[in-house]
């Protein structure tokens, strides 16, 4: 059978943007389309091992294993070891149920216009299918996420602790759908705390312009925050560990005045714990 290259990185680039996609809602990441899209390209590449001779398994995955860590790097970028062994893991797991899927079809149907050589899956078959069925599987996962952030929200009261360099705060942090804030440049999401809260950790720039010493922002990260009775800016810091019942979150740290509630410090989206 005829293997038509550009097919091949077509279908690829698609399928490997839906799987990066997916590993990246199952670990609660926060990773831009265009660095999925980097590392969908690099997967496409990766698929051309098809035209070579049949390779054996050990080499293939050897070749998988570096390949997913090559996507892992581009999608996510660079992050602590065990962060980045994460990301890997079930980035390499998404991959690893798509091809044990493809496997079982090739074997047990082999369909007219497949090819499956050292770990890749070729179909000549329309494209259109092809999409269709590699988005419901997206769209499934996507479904499966939204429920188990629904019983996550089932537990409304959660304990946050932020780090900065040794010292560390424990709040009382509220799920909450409703905010939806994130840092442009970074993309990270923002949890709101509360200014007498945080303040032991808050950098000082922060605190002179909450406090209106500042009349510029000073070089600090500001974000719009509307509610339903206010607009402001939100001075945000990057922290160095934060957890969330027990549970590392990868998102940046917001302050404010405006009250919160009187029985929560903090309020976040519940969509930034991560595995």
């Amino acid at each position: 059978m005829t293997v038509y290259i550009d097919v091949l990185i077509v279908l690829n680039l698609y399928i490997n943007y839906f799987l990066i996609r997916s590993a990246v809602l199952v670990i609660r990441r926060s990773v831009s389309a265009k660095r999925c899209l980097l590392a969908a390209g690099i997967g496409a590449a990766g698929s051309l091992v098809i035209l070579l001779p049949e390779l054996p398994f050990i080499v293939i995955a050897l070749e998988k294993i570096a390949l997913g860590a090559l996507i892992t790097f581009a999608a996510f970028g660079k992050q602590k070891p065990v962060d980045f062994a994460v990301c890997a893991l079930f980035f390499l797991l998404v991959n690893f149920v798509y091809a044990g899927l493809m496997t079982a079809l090739w074997t047990f149907c082999a369909p007219y216009g497949m090819v499956f050589g050292n770990g890749v899956a070729y179909f000549n078959i329309p494209l259109a299918a092809v999409a269709a069925f590699t988005a419901a599987a997206y769209f499934a996962v996507r479904l499966a996420r939204y429920f188990a952030d629904r019983r996550l929200r089932c537990n409304k009261i959660c304990s946050v602790k932020i780090s900065i360099n040794d010292t560390e705060i424990q709040l009382r942090g509220l799920c909450d759908t409703g905010n939806g804030l994130c840092d442009i440049f970074s993309g990270k999401p923002v949890i709101v705390c509360k200014y007498e809260k945080i303040a032991e950790i808050t950098p000082k720039n922060a605190l002179d312009f909450l406090e209106g010493k500042l009349d510029e922002s000073g070089g600090l990260r500001l974000i719009p925050c509307r509610t339903m009775n206010s607009e402001s800016l939100l001075p945000i810091f990057a922290a160095d560990r934060i957890f969330i019942d027990g549970k590392a979150a990868d998102a940046l740290v917001g302050i404010t005045k405006n009250p919160l509630g009187s029985e929560v410090d903090c309020i976040f989206d519940p969509k930034i714990i991560s595995i």
